[in-house]
């Protein structure tokens, strides 16, 4: 086998009959049937070649999203060549072993910084770190050591997206979804403001609050999830919603503090903020999530939402700056 036909495998399939094929010539066991949500991802080396297999099943990328549980027990899912390692330098530096024809038409190891250049002229590359596409889903990453004189590690990995909301967020059966009603309105408020990268159709719709209409609206533009290749590009917007998706704290300049999870600004809206604290404090997280999923917001309420979507988006801009993401 060649780079070549290890660009061809990327994303396929841990059952298809090519992994087994690939299994086979590289003496690396029985591929994995499946890669359960404990696990994240399965990896195999083959230390003789210097190469490693990698098969994940949760990938930001429209081809293999959402996740697929052949069993539907949403734990066990379909796993896919995520990334193979092509070179990793060793201790004593070992030289590659693989034959030349191997690389034949490649990049290889033993290549120099002008030939990176070269090679990865369309790339979007860094000093020491250069990245470019090979195939509709998968790009070749090198490393070069600091000093640039040599590769120190090759990759072959799927393209992924930055994942902000996933389809969990939007799963309305889901027990851990306790906020339901929440996401649907972010993708209305993300809509009103045309932060949303849509076709112009799209945004000649009429767009209400219904619950169902934006559940709809969501499943046939952005497929249930929110990426960060889905919005403008606006740092400040990005960052904004990578931090109201998790609990994140910012400061005001003042020295103020304040919560900016969508959960925390949700039951605000819903004035159970007290209630809910006092549940917390005093009774079991099931009654927490309970009360969550008790929460059903009017017309009026979701209007509230909206705006204050809206008004801790101004807080956030004016925040004493903190890492972003």
């Amino acid at each position: 086998m060649t780079v070549h036909d290890f660009i061809s495998l990327m994303g396929t399939k841990s059952t298809d009959p090519a992994i087994s094929r690939l299994f086979e010539t590289y003496g690396l066991g029985k591929p994995p049937k499946s890669v359960n949500a404990n696990q994240g991802s399965k990896g195999f080396k083959d230390k003789p070649n210097n190469l490693s297999f990698t098969f994940r099943f949760d990938i930001t990328n429209d081809r293999f999203y959402p996740p697929v549980s052949p069993k539907k027990d949403d734990y066990n899912f379909d796993g896919h060549l995520s990334s193979i390692v092509l070179y990793s330098e060793d201790r004593k530096r070992t030289p590659d072993p693989k034959p030349a024809a191997f690389w034949d038409g490649f990049i290889h190891p033993a290549a120099t910084y002008g030939d990176c250049q070269a090679f990865f002229s369309t790339g979007n590359n860094e000093r020491n770190i250069f990245r470019k596409p090979v195939s509709e889903v998968a790009e070749l990453m090198v490393w070069m050591s600091q000093d640039l004189s040599r590769i120190t590690d090759m990759e072959l990995r799927l393209k992924e997206d930055r994942e902000i909301f996933s389809h969990y967020d939007f799963n309305q059966t889901s027990p851990l979804n306790t906020i339901k009603q929440a996401y649907p309105l972010l993708v209305k408020w993300l809509f009103d403001h045309r932060y949303l990268l849509l076709p112009e159709d799209a945004y000649r719709e009429t767009l209400s609050v219904d619950h169902a209409v934006l559940l709809d609206f969501t499943t046939r533009y952005l497929k249930d999830h929110i990426w960060d290749t889905q919005v403008i590009d606006d740092p400040e917007l990005i960052s904004f919603l990578f931090n109201i998706a998790r609990s994140s704290n910012i400061t005001l300049p003042g020295g103020e503090k304040i919560n900016i999870f969508i959960r925390t600004l949700y039951i605000e809206v819903a004035g159970k903020t007290a209630q809910r604290q006092e549940l917390y404090d005093n009774s079991s997280m099931d009654e927490v999530d309970a009360l969550e999923r008790s929460i059903w917001l009017e017309e009026a309420q979701c209007r509230s939402f909206l705006q204050m979507l809206s008004d801790t988006f101004t807080l956030f801009k004016q925040r004493v700056p903190e890492k972003r993401y």
